[in-house]
């Protein structure tokens, strides 16, 4: 079973990335915009490996946190919840996550793709007494979902995607100031902010 993967990326796009390692075998890991959004600049990667295993195919599923590994780990147990559902799910953010899993907030999680109200009541169920839930310290009354939609990790992954596509700095910071509240996930943000900085 493969646990991590170390290499060269030879191709990216949102879903996925090829990685060719240093004894010369090359691997193709599913990811999510989140994921992509962090590594697109990079020229090697380091990732956290979820290998599946069937009688008939093998699938790797890559996150740069041990931590994203292991919630995507308790996601997939969840019946009706497969893995490009769980990669959905992770775009949300885990701090995001956990918030609407403490807060029993159902719509934040039926906000995304392929999920339904029965199914964001039975991810809540299921998650809410697991350690990582537990022992987060994110549902303080001075939070609120703005505060934790966008973690700053993020943030400032975005901001040098786009300040490496020549755009300013402070031009940049006044957008992502300013995101609309339904702004969810990569793959509508970037668009935005390029459409608000052209």
């Amino acid at each position: 079973m493969i646990g991590y993967l170390q290499g060269k990326i030879i191709d990216l796009s949102m879903q996925e990335a090829i990685i060719l390692t240093s004894w010369g075998v090359w691997y193709t890991v599913s990811i999510n915009d989140v994921i992509y959004s962090r590594i697109a600049l990079e020229e090697t990667v380091h990732l956290h490996i979820y290998h599946h295993r069937t009688e008939n195919s093998e699938s790797l599923f890559g996150f740069l946190d041990i931590a994203d590994k292991k919630v995507f780990t308790e996601l997939i147990k969840i019946s009706w919840v497969w893995w490009k559902v769980a990669m959905l799910i992770l775009s949300l953010w885990v701090e995001k996550l956990i918030w609407a899993v403490q807060m029993a907030d159902n719509k934040t999680i039926e906000g995304i793709k392929w999920i339904w109200k029965k199914m964001a009541e039975k991810i809540i169920l299921e998650l809410r007494d697991k350690d990582f839930i537990l022992n987060a310290n994110i549902s303080s009354g001075s939070q609120d979902k703005q505060t934790i939609r966008l973690p700053i990790s993020i943030s400032a992954d975005i901001k040098n995607t786009l300040v490496n596509m020549w755009y300013q700095a402070s031009d940049v910071d006044n957008v992502l100031s300013k995101l609309p509240e339904d702004m969810e996930d990569i793959w509508s943000i970037l668009p935005y902010c390029i459409r608000e900085l052209s």
